[in-house]
């Protein structure tokens, strides 16, 4: 079985968009979902193009969220808990439908990893899906992009488990950078659309017909190491 290499390495390091605010005393949760249009940058090659994501959709209910990557090759969803700290990555691509599983403590060794960034508010703002956004210089091992954050979104799920995890607002428009062997990709990552609305709870279950399997487990199917 073949998945496709710039798909999984987005879903690697696509941020997953939970660049959510902290809790407030005072605010109501914001249950609802936030969608994002991807658009590349610059020249990319027609196959790489074909395979890279137009479309992220990310559902908020509680300490849970859901992301939907819409790819012309298929889908992949990502279910995240902050409670137990266990993310479940859908893939249905091909015929092949996968449900990969980390554990807290693999996420929390790539957490590890990431290093602390420095970040410097400006005084630009734009209007991004109805939200007043500031620009913010974010500064990751010396390499600096712009984001733009919105204080008037609250949402229970800190930014635990990615890059962003120092961004204490919510992202709604943000540059991604992806790494290949030959160059890297960049693509603008853009709200549309932020709706507050009930989300039901059956969204961030696993549905039937998928194969479970551990994170390990699949990176010897792929071929790699564990």
């Amino acid at each position: 079985m073949k998945i496709v290499n710039v798909v999984l390495l987005f879903v690697a390091v696509f941020f997953s968009v939970n660049c959510v605010a902290q809790k407030s005393k005072k605010a109501k949760p914001f249950e609802g979902h936030i969608f994002y249009n991807v658009t590349p940058q610059g020249e990319v090659d027609a196959s790489l193009s074909a395979q890279l994501p137009t479309q992220v959709k990310i559902y908020f209910k509680g300490d849970k969220t859901r992301e939907e990557k819409v790819t012309p090759m298929g889908s992949v969803v990502t279910l995240n808990d902050i409670t137990t700290k266990i993310q479940i990555v859908l893939i249905d691509m091909m015929g092949q439908k996968m449900a990969l599983k980390a554990t807290k403590e693999e996420i929390e060794k790539v957490l590890a990893k990431i290093p602390t960034a420095t970040m410097v508010v400006g005084t630009e703002t734009k209007q991004i899906a109805g939200y007043n956004c500031k620009k913010v210089d974010f500064t990751q091992e010396g390499k600096t992009t712009t984001i733009y954050t919105t204080e008037d979104l609250v949402i229970p799920n800190s930014n635990w488990q990615n890059e962003y995890k120092d961004v204490p607002n919510v992202i709604l428009e943000f540059l991604q950078v992806i790494p290949t062997q030959d160059a890297e990709i960049k693509m603008l990552v853009a709200a549309t659309e932020v709706k507050k609305e009930k989300v039901k709870a059956e969204m961030f279950l696993v549905p039937a017909g998928y194969q479970e399997m551990s994170m390990s487990e699949f990176k010897k199917m792929m071929g790699g190491a564990e």
